[in-house]
């Protein structure tokens, strides 16, 4: 077992560093809050970490340099912030800087108050109250409110928040695109209807069916409703082509529908004919599995039709 305790009484910070890619996420925290405790010496090792391939490893370490605290971690937290790819990270760098506590860190926070994620949008704001930041217009207030997801309030905020509103329709969670969907509902105009019908393209369900229940609201017309939806893109795959696929090379078309034992089904497909081929001298042997692969195929159609919704 690793005794985390020990290092940190060696003050064995490259020990500790190691143990953010331990296989257990405990040690790895354990790791973490240790090295927190570690003070500027620590620092230098673990900026260096930012840019590191493995999330737990950056996670980690950003943790550490929130708790030591120093104004020196200050920009590089900042960029991590604005140009990571993996949303937990950007959401631990906002968190980060709102423990340092340093006002450089507001206007970044501000402007990832815009982010495409919620939980960025959620620590970044809370990281921005411990900033004694206080919302300078209603646009503002419009992207704090909705980043605490303060729906009440964002109502009573009016018109001024269905910019923001639209612009978060990107939000990579469906259920926030929903709720957005409900609270434009509310607040009529050309831009809240205009938001509603995009909805009901979404590429989620159920935001389109929330978009549906609240078009009324929005100012879409019952009779406009069906021509509005069918410009939705076609987002699940083809019924015919997985059928097709499954056909003429029986588990391929799984694979098509990215389920993972569709490979494993292909090659034990593909072996058995090559042995057929071996041992029975026929040239073409697929012509033998036609009538088992076409009862596959009419199960692949069907069960993707089942998967076209609304």
């Amino acid at each position: 077992m690793t005794d985390i305790e020990a290092l940190k009484n060696a003050q064995d910070i490259r020990g500790l560093i190691r143990l953010l890619d331990h296989g257990k996420s405990d040690v790895q925290w354990r790791a973490a809050d240790a090295l927190g405790t570690m003070g500027e010496k620590a620092c230098d090792p673990l900026l260096m970490l930012l840019t590191f391939h493995r999330v737990n490893v950056r996670i980690g370490a950003i943790e550490a340099l929130g708790a030591i605290k120093s104004p020196r971690s200050v920009e590089p937290l900042i960029r991590t912030l604005a140009s990571d790819e993996i949303d937990e990270v950007r959401w631990v760098a906002a968190l980060a800087l709102g423990e340092i506590g340093d006002k450089r860190a507001i206007p970044p926070l501000i402007q990832t108050l815009r982010d495409g994620d919620r939980y960025v949008r959620y620590g970044s704001v809370q990281s921005l109250k411990k900033l004694n930041w206080q919302p300078e217009d209603d646009n503002n207030r419009a992207y704090s409110l909705i980043a605490l997801q303060d729906w009440v309030s964002i109502k009573k905020l009016g018109q001024a928040a269905v910019g923001p509103l639209i612009e978060m329709l990107k939000d990579q969670n469906p259920a926030t695109r929903a709720r957005i969907i409900d609270v434009l509902g509310m607040m009529r105009g050309a831009d809240a209807t205009r938001a509603c019908e995009t909805a009901l393209m979404d590429s989620d369900p159920d935001v389109r069916w929330t978009a549906v229940l609240g078009a009324k609201k929005c100012g879409v017309t019952n009779t406009r409703l069906p021509l509005v939806l069918s410009k939705r893109p076609w987002i699940t795959p083809s019924p015919a082509g997985a059928a097709v696929l499954n056909f003429l090379f029986f588990g391929s078309g799984y694979m098509y529908l990215g389920k993972w034992w569709g490979g494993l089904v292909f090659m034990s497909y593909m072996t058995a004919m090559v042995f057929i081929q071996l041992f029975t001298g026929v040239i073409f042997p697929f012509i033998y599995a036609y009538p088992f692969t076409w009862i596959s195929a009419v199960h692949t159609y069907y069960m993707v039709k089942q998967m076209h919704d609304l």
